[in-house]
């Protein structure tokens, strides 16, 4: 079984909060709906069963023009969301650090997991990939994932056995593209690529 994780595509800037997600959900811009058009390119020859989003706005843009060309619906599911920064949302790494100067330094001390103000923990956010992942084995469908920087990143700590608080070491492109396979018989995934870039 394959398993493609994409990042969106680029977003516009400004205030498009979403009272339903208490976070900004910002569209794609021209140039994110010209990388996300580029996708199909990738994905025309790869075998898609499933494509599923997360709940915000610009994974749905991102992921329509692949659905188009498969003839596939999107399968929203909230699993695939960020990871919730409950109060930093669209704060400045000034303003961070001085409305919450312990979460600033332990953040980015890269040595420990730790709750965003009101938000979750890169822990939390993994019970949720583990969740995911045990329903698309069960499934066992080559399946898109598009989703979100700070997921992928953790995404990519979980199926290494990395600690969560070593997201930091990974980069990952708006609509970069991450590989994996599950191997049924030893019962782990195998990573073919990350953070590929369609030019």
């Amino acid at each position: 079984m394959k398993l493609y994780i994409v990042r969106h595509g680029d977003k516009v800037s400004g205030n498009y909060f979403n009272l339903n997600l208490r976070h900004q959900d910002w569209p794609l811009n021209e140039e994110g709906v010209l990388k996300a058009q580029k996708l199909c390119d990738f994905f025309k020859d790869k075998k898609i069963e499933k494509i599923y989003i997360s709940e915000y706005l610009r994974t749905f843009q991102t992921a329509k023009f692949i659905a188009e060309s498969k003839g596939l619906s999107l399968i929203k599911d909230k699993r695939l969301n960020e990871i919730d920064n409950g109060l930093l949302d669209s704060m400045s790494d000034e303003e961070i650090k001085e409305k919450f100067p312990d979460f600033f330094k332990d953040f980015f001390s890269f040595s420990k997991d730790v709750r965003f103000p009101e938000g979750e923990t890169g822990e939390e956010v993994k019970k949720r990939q583990d969740s995911l992942l045990l329903d698309l084995i069960k499934e066992n469908k080559d399946s898109l994932l598009i989703t979100h920087e700070g997921y992928i990143r953790l995404f990519m700590c979980n199926l290494l056995g990395m600690p969560v608080y070593k997201r930091n070491l990974f980069k990952v492109d708006m609509c970069g593209i991450m590989e994996a396979e599950y191997d049924i018989s030893s019962r782990i995934w195998k990573i073919i690529r990350v953070n590929h870039v369609i030019l």
